[in-house]
């Protein structure tokens, strides 16, 4: 009988450390109270980027895909569109994106690009409620079915990523 339950309890064991996923790591970005904010900040914009402490979202895009009037823009991330999640040395601001010459500090501690997505910028006017006049354009931008690979090889994958509203003035 001992020798039984010491089998079994080897056998339980090895399944235990069979099953290990190892140091799996899954990566959560959370950017939801962070600005979509460029350098020119109107339509000429190629680099959008958006911080938080540590971390940012940098979305390039093609030339002319942001226009002041109504419309709809897609692309696919890897052909007209680039999207990296970086990680930081110590917190960012607008100056490290904006300055004439990358800073020193804080240090990129890690960069991932993703894989695939599809973009979608939607653009739409905004009036004042009192007197119609046009105040500025907002620009949605979502990715469906982003996917971004770490560098242990994990993915993260979300299916509706809101990267958030970039406005121009008009």
């Amino acid at each position: 009988m001992k020798r039984k339950v010491l089998f079994l309890s080897f056998i339980f064991a090895l399944c235990l450390i069979a099953c290990n996923d190892g140091d799996l790591e899954v990566e959560t970005i959370s950017f939801e109270n962070s600005d979509v904010l460029s350098c020119t900040s109107d339509t000429t914009a190629t680099f959008l980027f958006k911080y938080n402490s540590k971390q940012a979202l940098i979305l390039e895009l093609p030339k002319g895909v942001l226009r002041n009037s109504e419309n709809t823009a897609s692309g696919v991330i890897s052909n007209d569109y680039k999207l990296y999640y970086r990680t930081f040395s110590d917190d960012v601001n607008n100056s490290y994106f904006c300055g004439s010459y990358p800073p020193s500090s804080p240090s990129v501690t890690s960069q991932f690009e993703a894989t695939g997505g599809k973009i979608s910028i939607i653009t739409k006017p905004i009036l004042n409620e009192t007197t119609q006049e046009l105040i500025r354009y907002d620009h949605l931008i979502t990715i469906t079915d982003l996917v971004i690979l770490n560098s242990e090889g994990n993915k993260l994958v979300d299916s509706n990523f809101i990267f958030g509203t970039y406005q121009t003035k008009k």
